[in-house]
């Protein structure tokens, strides 16, 4: 028997295995390190595309996440399937890299021209199917580190996957801290933006070549309940039909749909129009994953406790939080540090929830589907940011003196509060989908529970 891979019976008593559990621990935790430090630079790359590019970033950000919608449903779950969670997060981060990359192509040419054009909008589409690859292998590499901890150290799996959510999440906001800053710290350095860029890539490269490192669990080809290998067609739409089977799914979809709508109404119309300056973004992005890293770690502690449906709850009210107050005062240069800084507080706060608690809840929600489950984060949440982006720059207006027909840079005016009225009620929606979901697998768990 391996070290990684136990196989006993049943019946079988196993002490609990101290040093087996620290090395999952140590193993996923070398995970978390590549896995943040390539994702951060997509996300530095990402915030930076509305206020370099204006509609172009725009759309290549939309062409992004429908690309990463797309895959979620047509295809990631075949290869993380086919592949294994390890080698799938290999390939996620070498087609990651393209979205990078992109921009430190198109840093060389006119991004209105041509050539940027073609740069901005293929790099996006590659990366997309990257990522839609890339989250599904993660959260099913996570699932399986959390079942070998649980089993190695002799304690509840939500217990193990609430540990380490704990610890992804913390990687993957305090990379997102650092990387963010770069960008601002070249440029006050004297760097250009294509050295910006640049440095971006290098970073990406190398954590993808590092993957290998990582321990690739067992992989046995897919059986469904009866034991019988899944079908090609199954393992392609798994989150389609995991969506429609089962109920829970739906419910859960609020929560995922608030942090993409919320996401891309920071990314794109906060940090295009409202910071006045682009040199900041870099600032504001890394604070959201300062306060993210930190509240990860608490809620990773506290969720035990007081349960993961409070933090989740503290989640949605965050993502309401960050476009009440463009509600309330719609006037984009009312805003200065640090009533800017107060609502990228609520968005680290609320994107801890989602990267940490959230992705352990659908471990105990779905864990016969992993692969399923995981890609419908994707496809709900990617699917939401992807709507957001293009509603930022198509909802047009034509009366200056309505309070929410807000002028952009470009000089084109624009309605604001569809947008944010979208965000509010997604919210609510999330609350009350996330509470029934909940019930129903509370009540499941009854029923696995009596014997019969």
């Amino acid at each position: 028997m391996s070290a990684t891979d136990p196989k006993v019976s049943e019946d079988e008593v196993v002490p609990p295995d101290r040093d087996g559990g620290r090395h999952i621990l140590r193993n996923f935790t070398l995970m978390s390190v590549l896995f943040s430090a390539n994702h951060g630079c997509v996300e530095a790359c990402l915030g930076l595309a509305t206020s370099r590019l204006g509609s172009i970033g725009a759309r290549q950000s939309g062409i992004l996440y429908f690309s990463y919608t797309a895959s979620s449903l047509l295809g990631a779950t075949y290869v993380v399937k086919r592949m294994g969670a390890r080698d799938a997060l290999l390939l996620g981060m070498g087609l990651y890299c393209a979205y990078v990359g992109c921009f430190f192509v198109a840093a060389f040419f006119l991004w209105d021209g041509v050539m940027g054009r073609v740069a901005a909008y293929s790099g996006a589409a590659i990366g997309g199917v990257g990522a839609g690859i890339l989250w599904t292998a993660q959260g099913v590499y996570f699932g399986r580190a959390a079942e070998e901890h649980s089993w190695r150290t002799d304690q509840p799996t939500a217990v193990s996957t609430a540990s380490l959510a704990g610890i992804f999440a913390s990687w993957l906001l305090g990379g997102g801290v650092v990387l963010r800053l770069l960008s601002t710290l070249l440029i006050e350095a004297g760097a250009s933006w294509g050295a910006v860029f640049g440095t971006y890539t290098a970073v990406a490269l190398l954590s993808t070549a590092a993957m290998p490192c990582v321990h690739n669990f067992s992989h046995a080809a897919a059986r469904d309940g009866d034991g019988r290998a899944e079908s090609v067609f199954y393992k392609v739409t798994a989150a389609g039909q995991l969506l429609v089977r089962d109920p829970k799914m739906k419910y859960m979809f609020g929560l995922n749909a608030t942090f993409g709508f919320a996401a891309a109404f920071l990314n794109s119309y906060v940090n295009g129009q409202v910071v006045p300056d682009a040199r900041y973004i870099g600032i504001f992005s890394a604070w959201v994953s300062v306060v993210a890293a930190g509240a990860s770690v608490v809620f990773g502690r506290i969720s035990p406790t007081v349960g993961k449906d409070v933090v989740l709850i503290v989640g949605a009210l965050c993502f309401l939080g960050v476009v009440l107050p463009f509600v309330v005062v719609p006037d984009a240069g009312a805003y200065g540090w640090t009533s800017l800084f107060a609502v990228y507080s609520l968005q680290g706060v609320g994107r801890a929830t989602f990267e940490g608690t959230l992705k352990a809840r659908f471990a105990d929600f779905f864990p016969n589907e992993k692969e399923g489950a995981f890609a419908n984060i994707i496809f709900q949440s990617g699917l939401c940011s992807a709507i957001g982006y293009v509603l930022t720059f198509s909802l047009l207006c034509d009366d200056p003196s309505f309070r929410y027909c807000i002028q952009y840079s470009d000089g084109t005016l624009h309605d604001v509060l569809t947008f944010e009225l979208i965000v509010v009620i997604s919210s609510i929606v999330a609350i009350l989908g996330y509470l029934r979901a909940s019930t129903l697998y509370r009540k499941q768990q009854l029923f696995i529970s009596i014997p019969t």
